[in-house]
C-alpha cells in the first residue's frame, strides 16, 4: 500500500502549495465546506451541492489516483481555489481544470499553479497531452490558456457538457522537457 506521500504528492511553487483535498493532512471541510469559508468565484450558496462537489473531487483522487489540487497560498495556510487534471466518467479526455475562491482572484495564482501541475503531469507523472474545456464567454480563462501556451482547438460539445461555445484548448509538454529528472524538486 502506497503511503499518503506517494499516493497524495505535493507540488510547491514560489507562492503556493498544491495538495489533495483527499490527503489526509488536508481539511475539506474547513477549506471548503465550513460555515464563512471562502467561496468560489461565481458559486452558487447551495452547501449541499458543494458538499456533493468536495466529496466528488475527493472520490476522482481514489477512483484515478489524480484529480484536483487544492491550492494553498504558502504565507498564510488559506485555500485559494482548485486546480489540476479532471476525468470524470462521460468526458471524452482528461482535462486540466482550475478554479479559483474570490480570496485568490487577481494574484496571478492561477498560472502560477495551472503551470506547476503542467510541470509535474508532463515530467513527473509522464502524460503528453492534456485539454482545457473553455466557455468562449469565459475572457479570464482564455487569457489564461494562452499565457500558459495552451493551442485553442474547435468548438466541441458532449453530453455532459452541451453547451455551445465550449472550446477545446490543448495543452503539449515543452519540447525542451527531457523526462522525470526536470521535476525534481517539484514533488515533496
Amino acid at each position: 500500500m502506497k503511503d499518503a506521500q506517494s499516493r497524495y504528492p505535493r507540488l510547491v511553487s514560489k507562492r503556493l502549495m498544491l495538495i489533495s483535498p483527499a490527503d489526509p493532512e488536508f481539511d475539506a471541510n474547513a477549506a471548503f465546506l465550513a460555515p464563512g469559508a471562502a467561496r468560489f468565484i461565481n458559486a452558487a450558496e447551495d452547501s449541499d451541492s458543494l458538499w456533493w462537489s468536495v466529496a466528488t473531487i475527493i472520490g476522482h483522487w481514489h477512483l484515478h489516483g489524480y484529480g484536483l489540487f487544492a491550492v494553498v497560498e504558502r504565507s498564510t495556510g488559506n485555500t485559494v481555489g482548485l486546480v489540476g487534471p479532471w476525468f470524470p466518467k462521460g468526458w471524452p479526455e482528461p482535462e486540466l481544470s482550475w478554479h479559483l475562491m474570490e480570496t485568490g482572484a487577481g494574484k496571478g495564482y492561477a498560472s502560477e499553479a495551472v503551470q506547476c501541475v503542467l510541470d509535474w503531469l508532463f515530467n513527473a507523472a509522464g502524460w503528453d497531452t492534456i485539454i482545457s474545456y473553455v466557455p468562449e464567454e469565459n475572457e479570464p480563462s482564455i487569457a489564461l490558456a494562452r499565457r500558459i501556451g495552451a493551442k485553442p482547438e474547435r468548438l466541441v460539445s458532449f453530453p455532459l457538457q452541451p453547451a455551445a461555445g465550449l472550446r477545446r484548448w490543448r495543452h503539449m509538454p515543452p519540447a525542451h522537457v527531457s523526462g522525470p529528472q526536470a521535476a525534481r524538486g517539484l514533488l515533496h
